[in-house]
């Protein structure tokens, strides 16, 4: 019995031997090229890198190697293969150059070939390219972080109650406002994402958190050149601002692992929801300022409009510089999306308000507060929550939306200063023509007079005389 279990013993130790060999056998084939650095990860565009392969197989005579994409990386020079000396681990080496040209994630691919010029091995390097002017880059997120939280301290100190009351005496405008910003926007900036770039997750995510932001921007300013209510859209801004503490981590809590997929890329959830949240201690700050520091609050108010000004003004200028990237990636899908997201919510907003019969004014502030969204603040949530260069690929989105939503408006407007233009030059027109035609008119009646008159003159005469009586008193009974 004794001898038993010991060879039972033995076998099973000997099994779990043989199958662990077997484990690491196979795991040694895998790794059939291996490189040093093993990887180029975060390095600056405009660099030269050399990395060095080996591998334990046999029989090596030729080697090759690529790219994925050669817009961020070439390879500039691959060595010959090298007989390693014995006794290593590795049987040849050899090395290539690799050139880092623009910001992005990359591929470097090495293929093994023997002396019959077949594929026996290859091995993949990951590699990922930041920007030259990184720093540039990062003084630019950080004063956009900067100027965010001013703007949240300015809206908690201009807060009114009347607002609020007025919110509840008449909330479908600004409650359709809502609906159309943080259910259709999410939902359509989503659609395209998936529609446009299928392959290309963070594009789907940068065009997501877009849709998911706030109304904002210059809404207020279209709303008024467009003749809509100028205190609806103003009022919607504020309450949009509000919700998207609440609405913008919930989205992207809930549609995040749909736009992953199986990708290995990781949304940073608790970064983004703890970011959007910590925007809610400026606007608490200034609503202190509004009940202890009232004169501090006027200068705030009056400060609101230039600084929503400025900030606009800031990213056109020193955030194109620091941003130059961008336009790079601007190809005409890119542009075409940009341009759809906020064209598809002036109209989500325009359908909306019509539906619900509101007055004119009403439905232009609606549709203008549905598709103007507050890019900055997804630029900002994206730059200082994902991994570069993630965050800077990412905002490509959100800036392509930004360059491409006026457009709808300005063509609105100018539509509208042709039709205006139109319809008075044709009122010019028309008034004259009226007055000649008034003056015929009464010349023709003059004579119409004169004559029905020479008429009657004439029957008097045929009939009986002037002196005669029996005329006369029809005359005057006419």
């Amino acid at each position: 019995m004794l001898v038993r279990r010991s060879l039972g013993l033995w076998l099973c130790s000997s099994l779990i031997g043989l199958l662990a060999g077997l484990g690491s056998a196979q795991e040694e084939d895998q790794v059939v090229v291996r490189f040093e650095p093993a990887d180029l990860v975060h390095v600056i565009e405009g660099t030269v890198h050399e990395v060095t392969w080996s591998t334990p197989l046999d029989d090596v005579s030729r080697v090759t190697a690529s790219v994925e994409d050669q817009m961020v990386a070439e390879v500039v020079g691959v060595s010959d293969v090298t007989r390693s000396a014995p006794g290593g681990n590795a049987t040849h080496y050899g090395s290539l150059n690799v050139s880092a040209l623009f910001i992005g994630y990359n591929k470097v691919r090495v293929t093994l070939f023997d002396r019959q010029d077949v594929v026996v091995g290859e091995g993949t390097l990951d590699m990922s390219v930041l920007l030259s002017y990184q720093k540039i880059n990062d003084i630019f997120t950080l004063t956009i972080g900067i100027l965010v939280a001013v703007v949240y301290i300015n809206m908690g100190a201009t807060m009114d109650l009347k607002i609020i009351k007025n919110i509840s005496k008449k909330p479908i405008g600004p409650l359709l406002g809502i609906v159309c910003q943080y259910l259709f926007m999410p939902l359509i900036a989503f659609g395209l994402g998936k529609l446009a770039f299928p392959e290309n997750v963070l594009a789907q995510l940068g065009m997501f958190l877009t849709g998911c932001s706030p109304g904002g921007g210059l809404s207020n300013m279209w709303t008024y050149l467009l003749g809509g209510s100028l205190d609806l859209s103003i009022l919607m801004t504020f309450t949009s601002t509000i919700f998207a503490f609440a609405t913008l981590p919930l989205w992207v809590f809930l549609m995040g692992p749909v736009i992953l997929g199986e990708t290995d890329f990781a949304i940073p959830y608790k970064d983004i929801a703890m970011l959007v949240v910590s925007l809610s201690v400026p606007c608490c700050v200034g609503i202190l300022v509004q009940r202890f520091l009232p004169r501090v609050a006027k200068v705030l108010e009056w400060l609101l409009t230039p600084l929503s000004i400025f900030i606009v003004v800031f990213i056109f200028t020193f955030g194109v510089y620091a941003n130059i990237y961008v336009f790079s990636f601007f190809d005409l899908r890119t542009l075409l999306v940009g341009f759809g997201l906020p064209t598809i919510g002036y109209l989500t907003g325009l359908l909306a308000a019509k539906l619900f019969r509101l007055p004119t004014q009403d439905v232009i502030a609606i549709s203008i507060e549905t598709g103007v969204q507050n890019a900055s603040v997804a630029i900002f949530i994206l730059k200082f929550t994902l991994e570069k260069p993630a965050g800077d690929l990412t905002v490509v989105f959100p800036a392509a939306s930004t360059v491409m939503t006026p457009v709808p408006l300005l063509l609105v407007l100018i539509a509208q200063k042709i039709y205006s233009c139109t319809a008075k030059s044709k009122s010019a027109d028309i008034a004259p023509l009226e007055g000649k035609a008034g003056l015929e008119n009464k010349k023709n009646n003059k004579k119409n007079e004169k004559g029905h008159s020479t008429q009657k003159e004439m029957k008097k005469q045929f009939e009986g005389g002037v002196d005669n009586p029996a005329v006369q008193l029809q005359d005057e009974a006419v």
